[in-house]
């Protein structure tokens, strides 16, 4: 759960810094014109409107992410689940909450622009005017294009995820990364089996030094870390 706050916090502050950074080249590129001016008053006004959209996108990045996070972990139980598998390891939500973060933080705009009248009421004009005053009358635009591209990178990220798993037959052991790259071993080149103290966490070291840490995986359960042990004829090192 800590864990999962800080890549939270992490994010939030990378949007907070990256932000103004975008907005600052909208405003280089394409400087409005024939806008007129806002008064100092307007101006300081429509920043707090600017701040209640923020927090609302932030409130909607965290549900969101917490949503994509389960739900391309469950997918991936789904997508590499055979009868013929004595164990399948799956990336666990903890794995899977850095690109459903990803994903959060792009789709939260979304239902961010459909509450935005609703959230702004009769300022709604007012806080275009002032957009297209910073910002250039075709940042708008300018905006959609980043969100597509966004979406598009967030999708590829999610379906690299989506490739890693770990397959446990009585004598062999597959692992396949982030790549779909397939490495085979058998169970005498297990070269150790850590306990890392809590339920579940094994990290198994093969003799190349690849080793899967089962931290990030789903299930993990003692008969199958038993039958790594007895096969290969290690004991679990605490």
């Amino acid at each position: 759960m800590l864990e999962i706050l800080k890549i939270l916090l992490l994010a939030f502050f990378a949007v907070a810094v990256l932000l103004p950074v975008v907005r600052y080249m909208l405003r280089t590129i394409s400087p409005a014109k024939n806008v007129g001016t806002l008064a100092a008053d307007e101006i300081k006004y429509i920043q707090k409107q600017d701040l209640k959209l923020t927090i609302a996108y932030f409130f909607f990045a965290c549900v969101l992410a917490v949503f994509f996070a389960g739900t391309l972990s469950l997918i991936s139980s789904i997508v590499h689940s055979s009868g013929e598998q004595l164990y399948l390891l799956t990336p666990n939500f903890s794995a899977m909450f850095a690109p459903g973060l990803l994903l959060g933080l792009v789709v939260a705009l979304l239902p961010l622009r459909l509450i935005q009248n609703t959230l702004l009421g009769h300022d709604t004009e007012l806080y275009k005017t002032y957009i297209q005053r910073t910002e250039g009358e075709s940042s708008m635009g300018k905006y959609r294009i980043i969100f597509l591209l966004l979406l598009v990178f967030a999708g590829v990220v999610a379906w690299y995820s989506l490739r890693w798993h770990v397959v446990i037959d009585k004598n062999k052991v597959e692992v396949n990364n982030l790549l779909g790259e397939e490495r085979s071993y058998s169970m005498q080149e297990i070269k150790t089996i850590h306990y890392l103290g809590e339920e579940g966490k094994y990290v198994v070291t093969f003799n190349d030094n690849t080793n899967i840490n089962t931290t990030y995986l789903k299930p993990v359960n003692l008969e199958m870390i038993a039958l790594l042990s007895q096969q290969s004829g290690h004991r679990v090192i605490r």
